[in-house]
């Protein structure tokens, strides 16, 4: 149903153009077999369809993280060679053409073991139909208490984790400043309200994050130009840093952030960008 909606939409904006971009891609598989995994979060099937799961969020292997490995050897146990279920919300794909579904072997959900193990977090992008985020959240906090896997490591130590970095704008940046974005995540498990907070780049230019207050296990995107706050939690959260010009250095930088009292939350360097979002 939620594929027919979409269906329907891009064909009424968009003519008979719409219709053809809309058939181009092949229909989501419910359930398939497991070829190969990429890493904790990434996975290609029988069908050569390539699966974002949903939900939860691993650490990378390029650039390499702290229980990257970890995290795909432990998805790898739980699904490869294995039939799976896939459960999608209401968009299937993302901008690469993977599949976003939660993934289910035997009725067992990938993201529940990946939290108990500490090897991701909760990672949620709305609208959230499907995922039980309680009994997630509650995983993760059990996991997060007992220091399991990636907990262990400053980098999940504060209230907030950058997941991606988009330093370099398609086009000229000049004329594209919202181009540049970063996605964060609450990786508490309970509600942070941003207000206080502030982003530096590395040549110390700092911003103020404004009073939007983002769920537990919500992620949301940080734009470097102007616009308009979205905090409808039932959208995907967004906040504007409000510059006229660029922020982030194209070849190399590094984006902080602080909480109201000077301390620093997460940092992330600029890298090649990867499908991360």
């Amino acid at each position: 149903m939620a594929h027919l909606r979409l269906f329907t939409l891009v064909v009424l904006g968009c003519g008979l153009s719409g219709l053809a971009l809309a058939t181009s891609a092949p229909p989501a598989p419910t359930r398939a077999v497991v070829a190969s995994v990429y890493d904790g979060d990434t996975m290609t099937l029988d069908t050569g369809d390539k699966v974002r799961v949903s939900g939860v969020n691993t650490p990378e292997l390029k650039p390499l993280e702290a229980y990257g490995p970890q995290a795909r050897d432990a998805t790898a146990e739980f699904v490869l060679g294995k039939e799976i279920t896939l459960l999608y919300g209401e968009v299937n794909r993302d901008g690469y053409g993977r599949l976003l579904a939660w993934v289910r072997v035997d009725g067992k959900p990938l993201e529940l073991e990946l939290l108990e193990r500490g090897l991701g977090h909760v990672f949620l992008i709305p609208p959230v139909e499907i995922g039980d985020v309680g009994e997630m959240l509650a995983t993760q906090g059990r996991a997060r208490a007992a220091k399991r896997g990636i907990w262990s490591t400053e980098s999940y130590q504060g209230s907030l984790h950058i997941t991606s970095f988009h330093a370099n704008a398609p086009g000229d940046d000049r004329e594209n400043v919202n181009g540049e974005y970063l996605r964060v995540c609450n990786v508490l498990t309970e509600p942070v309200n941003l207000d206080g907070y502030r982003m530096n780049n590395a040549q110390g230019r700092s911003f103020s994050l404004p009073a939007v207050v983002v769920p537990p296990g919500f992620t949301f995107k940080v734009f470097s130009g102007r616009g308009e706050h979205v905090s409808d939690p039932q959208q995907q959260l967004e906040v504007y840093l409000g510059s006229d010009s660029p922020i982030w250095n194209n070849a190399k930088d590094r984006a902080t952030i602080y909480d109201r009292y000077g301390k620093v939350v997460d940092a992330r360097d600029h890298e090649v960008e990867t499908e991360t979002d």
